[in-house]
């Protein structure tokens, strides 16, 4: 028991640091894009010509959901800590993380025509989304046969 309490306690840390982290990166953004724009500028994609705008819009985009989806994660950390499992706040946070990594893969399906690298990191952001909206699901039978049984004497 004390080991799983230990693990909430690293992962909410963790969770933290990385929302803070993704904060400061954004403001890094344009100096790392444009370092990659010059130092790889002979990229493989469809679409030549530099990737200043369409990587920056990306990695901004990227950053909206990976921070909305850290905040849920965040909550459902917080309720896990407190005992409180199998509720349907804890659906709510999985569909909205679920649905976070699912919009990711727009971004970089788009970009993906400038680097094909990119279409890697899209089809990862899906298979995760994917992965979360199957948990997502086994969350919710698991609410409704909690509250089934809560009605049961």
């Amino acid at each position: 028991m004390k080991q799983e309490i230990q693990s909430l306690r690293l992962s909410v840390i963790l969770v933290r640091i990385l929302f803070v982290f993704i904060l400061v990166l954004c403001c890094c953004v344009p100096v790392m894009v444009h370092w990659y724009d010059t130092e790889y500028a002979a990229g493989v994609g469809l679409v030549s010509g530099s990737v200043y705008w369409p990587l920056t819009i990306c990695l901004y985009l990227a950053a909206v959901c990976g921070e909305v989806c850290l905040w849920n994660l965040g909550r459902l950390l917080g309720n896990l800590t407190r005992d409180i499992v199998f509720v349907q706040e804890n659906c709510r946070y999985l569909r909205v993380i679920s649905w976070c990594c699912l919009l990711v893969t727009i971004p970089f399906g788009v970009f993906g025509f400038w680097r094909f690298l990119s279409f890697i990191v899209a089809a990862a952001a899906a298979f995760f989304g994917i992965i979360l909206r199957v948990l997502k699901n086994v969350f919710d039978k698991a609410v409704e046969l909690q509250e089934e049984s809560d009605y049961t004497i």
